[in-house]
């Protein structure tokens, strides 16, 4: 099999530096080749040297795709939730990418790679069309919208299983010719277009039966679910996981809570040109921000209320002569 990896991102003017981090960390991990494929729609030759540095340090090559207007999302898709359109780049990927292509494995710009991708890239795919990991709610009952729009794959199939798109192989001759990115809308068409995830909808409403599972928390670890609910600490995400999710809250922002994990993201920020830029990006959201504030008022506010509930409770007892 090759030793080059072919590697998909989306981006726009205002993620492309954060796609440096990530694709450090990646380089970082992988001794083969990488072919990385940009796709976009807004960037200048000026945007385009951001990532310029990269080939002088690593075994990479950077191939910028622009994605035409003709290959855009329709009103209708635009309309049915608040997503950009770089998240549906990833359904253009047997459009755009060369046809010599066998696989290409998509990688969202928000995780941190923090061990090799080479046992997923190089799978055994067999007769599967994808490969990725299940979301961490991607286990039925489905409460929300997707147990109506998954109703006839869960009537034939009730342990379907959903899984994110944030890292996702791609087996590109096993896709042609059948699938495209009309396909896709088309298929966005027949669903009312009520897709709220809507290229991850397409994706596992397309490919639920066509899918190879990795373990999620290995291959796509949400790093607030690490820390929240997995108790996991820096120390064992560095030892035990290979890709890091930073969805929802991300590192660079201030106007939300941290925690240790994303330290992972910062060492390999550290690495590129615009780690100043970042920090600076970062301190000047915190100073100015109300959001962390807001929200430990309102932890105090509630803390205030249970006081008070709790103080009625005790002299309820003291009345009746039990003492707590």
């Amino acid at each position: 099999m090759s030793s080059t990896m072919n590697i998909a991102i989306a981006v726009n003017k205002a993620y492309l530096k954060y796609a440096s981090v990530m694709l450090t960390s990646l380089c970082t991990q992988q001794s083969e080749n990488l072919n990385v494929y940009v796709l976009h729609h807004d960037l200048s030759p000026e945007d385009q040297s951001v990532l310029s540095s990269l080939p002088d340090k690593y075994q990479i090559t950077i191939e910028y795709i622009f994605v035409p207007d003709h290959l855009l999302p329709p009103k209708e898709v635009l309309r049915a939730n608040s997503w950009g359109i770089e998240t549906y780049f990833r359904l253009l990927l047997v459009d755009l990418l060369p046809a010599a292509l066998d696989r290409a494995l998509y990688i969202d710009v928000d995780m941190i790679i923090n061990k090799s991708l080479t046992d997923f890239y190089y799978c055994d795919l067999g007769d599967k069309k994808l490969a990725a990991c299940r979301d961490f709610t991607g286990t039925p009952p489905y409460n929300d919208y997707r147990q109506e729009l998954f109703a006839d794959i869960l009537a034939v199939s009730p342990d379907f299983l959903y899984f994110n798109a944030g890292i996702t192989l791609f087996h590109l001759n096993a896709l042609r010719p059948a699938y495209n990115f009309a396909y896709y809308m088309d298929i966005a068409k027949q669903l009312d277009y009520k897709i709220q995830f809507p290229d991850q909808d397409l994706l596992n409403y397309c490919h639920w039966n066509e899918t190879l599972f990795f373990n999620e928390n290995k291959y796509n670890l949400y790093a607030r679910r690490a820390y929240t609910d997995l108790g996991l600490t820096l120390q064992n995400v560095k030892d035990t996981v290979h890709v890091i999710h930073y969805a929802t809250s991300k590192p660079w922002n201030g106007n939300c809570l941290h925690c240790d994990i994303e330290q992972l993201w910062w060492d390999y920020a550290k690495l590129t040109p615009f780690y100043n830029e970042f920090l600076e990006q970062m301190v000047y959201e915190t100073i100015n921000s109300t959001e962390v504030f807001q929200y430990v008022t309102a932890l105090q506010q509630e803390n205030k209320q249970l006081y008070q509930i709790i103080s009625q409770y005790d002299a309820l007892l003291q009345k009746k002569g039990i003492i707590v």
